[in-house]
C-alpha cells in the first residue's frame, strides 16, 4: 500500500477502499487507517459505518482494534468532571427534596409534622415557634468534586453546616 499522509484526499481514498471485496485490501486498509487516523473524527464516523454494514468478523474484529487505536481519550479532571443531571444523581435529589417528618419538640413537648429539606439541620416549632434541630443525614455531595453545583452553593453550605453540626 501508498504511504499516504494524513490529508482529506488521502483519507477518501482509504475510506473507499473499506468496502473492496478482497479482504487482503480491507485488511491493508484498516492497518493504514490506524496508522494515520489517530484523533480524526471523520475517519471515527467511516469505521462505525463500516461495522454496521460488514458482515465478515475477522474485518469486524480488526474494524475495532482500529477504532480503539486511534480514537483519543483523556479521563476529564476535576475542573471539567461535568455534574450529573437532577434526576441522574440520588444525593442530589435526596438533599432537594422536602420531606414530611414527625417530630416532638423538645421545648414545649408537643408532637407534630414539619416540612423539612434533606439539607436543613434546623427548623421552627409550630407550636412555640422555638428552634428544633435534627440529623441531617449523610450524602455523596458531601465528597462529591461538584456536589456544590448539584444542589446550589446555598443548600450545600447548609447542609455542611447541619453535618458539623453533628460532630
Amino acid at each position: 500500500m501508498k504511504d499516504l499522509t494524513p490529508d482529506s484526499t488521502g483519507i477518501q481514498t482509504l475510506l473507499q477502499e473499506l468496502y473492496h471485496e478482497n479482504a487482503g485490501k480491507v485488511r491493508e486498509t484498516l492497518e493504514e487507517i490506524g496508522r494515520i487516523g489517530k484523533g480524526n473524527g471523520e475517519v471515527m464516523k467511516a469505521l462505525q459505518e463500516f461495522l454496521r454494514r460488514e458482515q465478515r468478523m475477522p474485518l469486524r474484529i480488526l474494524a475495532t482494534q482500529t477504532i480503539s487505536k486511534i480514537k483519543e481519550f483523556s479521563p476529564p479532571s476535576a475542573e471539567k468532571f461535568k455534574k450529573p443531571g437532577f434526576f441522574q444523581c440520588p444525593g442530589a435529589e435526596k438533599i432537594k427534596r422536602v420531606e414530611i417528618i414527625d417530630v416532638t419538640c423538645p421545648h414545649c413537648h408537643k408532637k407534630g409534622t414539619a416540612s423539612v429539606a434533606g439539607f436543613e439541620h434546623e427548623f421552627a416549632c409550630e407550636s412555640c415557634g422555638e428552634t428544633v434541630q435534627r440529623e441531617v443525614p449523610e450524602s455523596c455531595i458531601e465528597k462529591c468534586p461538584v456536589g456544590s453545583e448539584c444542589v446550589g452553593e446555598e443548600r450545600y453550605q447548609k447542609y455542611l453546616k447541619g453535618r458539623k453540626h453533628l460532630k
